[in-house]
């Protein structure tokens, strides 16, 4: 009798033990997945998804000598050739480096928008604008696939080291070009991608890329400029 006790309890640790081991190996398992998962996605998060909330961290990289140095502001303006009175829309404007130099360029009678996704960014650049007496420079906060401009409403639509954060480029801009007037004009100045400047360079996209999605979405191009030391310049039209 004494010795059935003891084998019925031996099978019963037994299997106790088979189980414990297996839940604690569908535990690990469980959470080796988890973390495999949460590496993969960190490491497939697009140059898009990239977020800009902490905006003082940002104004010490978006402003300033260093900045200036290379994006060289007064000749990017000047090419433009921006007139009294036009409407500029600078799709994700940051903190505003070129959206108050357009406010002032285009005059009291023009208007300058400063897009961006981040709330932050937009608060900053309201602030700044009531702080420099510039009522014709409005900052808004737009979606992320649609900068919400009205139909035949802009000049000048402006992007600087943004095209590359767009998704869906082709369709994107083929929806913005319907808010140009009809002698309005898209400019978009990034970052060359075969050198080590700036962003990393997979997240950065060749001027060829870019001039082909443009072309897809109904642009001609206008002017390729070589004026910047680390940047394309490229001016488009309809």
């Amino acid at each position: 009798m004494k010795h059935n006790y003891l084998r019925k309890a031996s099978i019963l640790l037994s299997v106790m033990f088979i189980l414990a081991a297996s839940l604690l190996t569908n535990c690990s398992n469980h959470q080796n997945q988890h973390a495999l998962k949460q590496k993969t996605a960190k490491q497939h998060t697009p140059a898009s998804q990239q977020r800009f909330s902490d905006i003082d961290k940002w104004l010490s990289l978006f402003e300033g000598d260093k900045r200036d140095a290379y994006q060289k502001p007064e000749l990017v303006v000047n090419a433009m050739n921006l007139k009294p009175g036009d409407m500029v829309a600078d799709i994700g404007a940051g903190t505003g480096y070129f959206t108050r130099r357009f406010a002032v360029a285009v005059g009291p009678d023009g208007k300058a928008l400063g897009l961006d996704i981040e709330e932050s960014m937009v608060n900053h650049m309201n602030e700044e604008a009531k702080k420099m007496g510039l009522y014709n420079y409005e900052a808004r906060v737009v979606k992320t696939d649609d900068p919400e401009l009205p139909a035949n409403s802009v000049d000048v639509i402006f992007l600087c080291n943004t095209y590359h954060h767009i998704t869906d480029r082709v369709d994107y801009f083929r929806n913005v070009s319907k808010s140009l007037k009809s002698n309005g004009r898209l400019i978009i100045v990034d970052f060359y991608k075969d050198t080590d400047f700036g962003p990393p360079r997979n997240h950065k996209l060749a001027k060829e890329v870019v001039q082909e999605e443009l072309n897809r979405a109904g642009y001609r191009l206008l002017q390729d400029l070589d004026i910047l030391p680390e940047q394309y310049y490229l001016e488009y039209g309809l």
